[in-house]
């Protein structure tokens, strides 16, 4: 089990429940409000990596990063970029058709 200085127990058996918790709070209080006002295309999780699709006419991950941090200061994304339009989630690769 390591603690780190910030947060729950990784390995803990209740670590997983806690987090599971916490980000289905954050999704219903923050990333519904985004795509309910079309902020954010698409939203999808699979434990604790997330899957964002959003039009950079509309918003930038910029942005996108500033409203996360002023959700939890400790959130942080890490950002994969789209590249030949594709990007790779969760080892599957996500192709976008133009």
């Amino acid at each position: 089990m390591f603690q780190p200085e910030k947060g729950i127990s990784i390995g803990s058996p209740i670590s997983s429940t806690i987090v599971e918790l916490f980000l289905q709070h954050l999704e219903n209080t923050h990333m519904k409000q985004q795509l309910d006002i079309k902020t954010i295309a698409c939203y999808t999780r699979y434990v604790d990596d997330i899957l964002l699709v959003y039009n950079t006419k509309h918003i930038t991950f910029d942005k996108i990063n500033e409203y996360v941090n002023q959700i939890h200061p400790n959130l942080k994304l890490n950002l994969t970029h789209e590249s030949n339009n594709s990007v790779s989630f969760l080892d599957p690769l996500i192709v976008q058709n133009q």
